[in-house]
């Protein structure tokens, strides 16, 4: 019998034996002696609910417009942005692009020299006037670079900006202003042969040792 012709009334014209093989199509696990009209029920119920799952399927409208998503995602989305993580408290990762019809004018332009990442650092999030700041060269081709943020920064905001022979630099586009996470005094200060009171329970975490070697390999980030 075919399931899409299952019916009470068909079931129950079935032999006993024919019953039960329908059930093992359905997964059913039919016991020795059990009654037929409890198998017709069985077999029925899982016949609605196959029907039900079927439909809620067959539910779901595609567009002409959807698209399948690609293996490989593109170099470039033709937008031009920029935006930026924070890995940990004293690294940054910083993505970006540019679109083609800026990067024509750009290049095109005889006044171009460069562009770099302009970061500043604001005690708040809402200050429009900061004069901490550094620049970093960055490159057309790259879109992403790390960024070692120094200590003691409350806030930062990234700009992707293009440099002009005798004019004023252009900002192409603009992050959005970060939160960077305070670290704890005594490790923002530690260097090696300095005194540090810890506790027993973080002597015992091995933080001294960590302490000496992130100074070791990120020595920078101590002395901003």
């Amino acid at each position: 019998m075919k399931k899409e012709t299952v019916s009470k009334q068909s079931l129950e014209l079935l032999s006993t034996a024919e019953l039960i093989s329908l059930a093992d199509e359905y997964g059913i696990v039919i016991p020795e002696d059990l009654n037929r009209y409890i198998i017709i029920g069985e077999i029925l119920e899982a016949y609605t609910e196959n029907e039900t799952a079927q439909k809620s399927e067959s539910d779901i409208k595609i567009n002409d417009s959807d698209t399948e998503i690609p293996d490989k995602l593109p170099s470039t989305y033709n937008n031009t942005c920029i935006d930026t993580v924070l890995r940990s408290p004293a690294w940054a990762f910083v993505f970006w692009d540019i679109k083609e019809s800026d990067l024509s004018r750009i290049q095109s332009d005889s006044a171009f020299k460069s562009i770099f990442l302009h970061i500043t650092f604001p005690q708040f999030p809402d200050e429009e006037k900061v004069t901490d700041y550094l620049d970093l060269s960055a490159e057309f081709d790259t879109r992403e670079q790390y960024i070692l943020v120094p200590a003691g920064k409350k806030f930062m905001k990234i700009d992707l900006a293009v440099s002009y022979r005798e004019r004023q630099s252009e900002v192409l586009a603009s992050t959005r202003v970060v939160e960077i996470p305070q670290e704890n005094p005594v490790v923002q200060d530690y260097q090696p042969g300095k005194k540090i009171e810890m506790t027993p329970l973080v002597k015992l975490s091995g933080m001294k040792e960590i302490l000496n070697e992130h100074y070791v390999n990120h020595r920078q980030s101590f002395s901003n």
